[in-house]
């Protein structure tokens, strides 16, 4: 009897489908979760060695190094030797960022179920959380042996989430966009949004990189001093590479300056419209700030924002021909890139220690992103619209699709068809056989006069064959008329 009831138990396990993930897809998780965090763990790990042993120091910080440098990653603020250094370069985070969307986007596709979309999105945080709560452990025991004190939990914690939160969000919505989007009914002009959003921010940022790119040109013997105060070459190597890893934050200062609204660097302020000196630590990529007070030519820079919004204006009026419709996607893009645009230069910015804080007016840089792309797109998608409505046809009169039936006299067929032959009765049996299907009759009714020429009602239809019926005049044969 117990065999029977644990062979039925045993049945009823084997019928009740698994809430686990399958062995497929503990791996796929695994990858999830650690792929993009070890492989910063890697990196951090070959730089700290790297540099330790090139200025020949002891590997006694080397852990620490480690764990600074993954906070430093993930943007974490960090306290060294009693000196807060809150600016973290955004090219870490960013290539951090590209890595974990790529790899979740591989992941899954449109037909992964949804529970196996939940379990990547936590796997993806949880691998990253662990990896802080590992480095937080490090960090508080290297404090004794070097400078660097544990961050903030809650702060680490939160900084970690949400840069891999918004990372592998992407990655999701790319790979099920259509079970996300379109199976579920979002609005046709929701969708129609998201081209102009990606074009307005690449162009947006193409537009911050030829600032930049302009101003370092211009400030090129500066820069190449900056470079050389690092006297050796691992010096000028260490501030080559630091310069490219804050590129993208001194892009984002270049933004909002080519907006209206004001980066400062500590006690440096610059606007299009007026600065403020102040000491600068010793970094190549700092040149692209003016020597100088502020310069007519700078309102040049407005280009961009003018720029973007113009081409913003022309893609949502080409998708849609309805003048309301395209300038309420104008707004609606503008508004999201505005948040945007405030968000990186929250980002952006932090403590310097000694040089004060380095910080972009975030709210007056997403205000005016929004303000230069709605006001200026809105104009755009307004004389395109306008440019592409076609005036309707004015006609005098309508125009008759159906034949028109015309009469026309058998003797007026041979004369159009032979003018210079008389037109008796032989031209007209010649036409007849040329031109048109003729039928002969010959039964004449005896009150037709015999001095009247009969007419044919002949129905013509322009390009098609013409069907005529020939009244021959009476004569004195019985025959049929030639």
């Amino acid at each position: 009897m117990s065999d029977l009831l644990n062979r039925e138990t045993r049945r009823a396990a084997a019928r009740t489908p698994s809430t686990g993930p399958t062995p497929d897809q503990s791996r796929v998780l695994a990858g999830v979760a650690f792929k993009t965090s070890g492989l910063v763990v890697v990196i951090a790990t070959t730089l700290a060695l790297v540099t330790l042993v090139s200025v020949n120091s002891d590997l006694t910080g080397t852990l620490g190094a480690i764990a600074g440098s993954w906070f430093a990653v993930h943007l974490v603020p960090l306290s060294i030797g009693g000196t807060s250094l809150g600016v973290a370069p955004l090219l870490p985070a960013l290539i951090v960022g590209w890595s974990v969307a790529r790899t979740v986007h591989r992941a899954v596709d449109i037909d992964t179920d949804g529970r196996m979309v939940r379990w990547v999105f936590a796997a993806s945080l949880a691998g990253p959380v662990a990896v802080t709560a590992i480095a937080l452990a490090v960090a508080q025991d290297a404090s004794t042996v070097i400078g660097l004190s544990s961050p903030n939990a809650l702060v680490a914690f939160s900084w970690v989430a949400g840069v891999h939160a918004a990372a592998s969000g992407t990655g999701l919505l790319l790979a099920r966009w259509d079970s996300v989007v379109i199976r579920r009914g979002l609005p046709e002009w929701v969708r129609a949004l998201v081209a102009p959003f990606v074009r307005a921010i690449s162009m947006f940022a193409a537009g911050g990189a030829a600032v930049v790119l302009i101003a370092l040109l211009v400030s090129w013997e500066t820069a190449g001093a900056l470079v050389e105060s690092g006297r050796d070459v691992v010096g000028m190597l260490g501030l080559t590479v630091l310069s490219v890893l804050y590129l993208p934050n001194v892009l984002i200062g270049a933004l909002a300056v080519a907006t209206g609204s004001t980066a400062g660097f500590g006690d440096v302020s610059v606007s299009l419209f007026s600065t403020t000196g102040g000491p600068l630590p010793p970094l190549p990529i700092l040149a692209v700030l003016p020597e100088g007070s502020a310069q007519t030519i700078w309102i040049v820079m407005l280009v961009v924002p003018i720029g973007v919004g113009l081409l913003l204006g022309r893609d949502c009026a080409i998708r849609s021909a309805d003048i309301q419709v395209a300038v309420s996607s104008v707004w609606v893009v503008a508004a999201a890139t505005g948040v945007l645009a405030a968000l990186f230069g929250y980002a952006a910015g932090g403590n310097l220690g000694t040089f004060g804080t380095v910080e972009v007016t975030e709210w007056s840089f997403g205000l005016l992103t929004f303000a230069w792309l709605g006001v200026v797109g809105s104009a755009s998608a307004a004389v395109t619209v306008w440019r592409r409505a076609e005036p309707e046809p004015i006609q005098d009169e309508p125009i008759e699709s159906e034949p028109v039936a015309a009469s026309i006299p058998t003797a007026e067929l041979a004369i159009e068809a032979a003018p210079d032959e008389p037109a008796d009765v032989e031209p007209v049996e010649e036409v007849a056989e040329e031109v048109v299907e003729a039928e002969v009759v010959n039964d004449v009714p005896a009150e037709m006069p015999p001095a009247e020429e009969p007419e044919a009602t002949v129905q013509t239809v322009a390009d098609e064959p013409l069907d005529a019926e020939v009244v021959a005049p009476p004569t004195d044969q019985d025959g049929p008329a030639r």
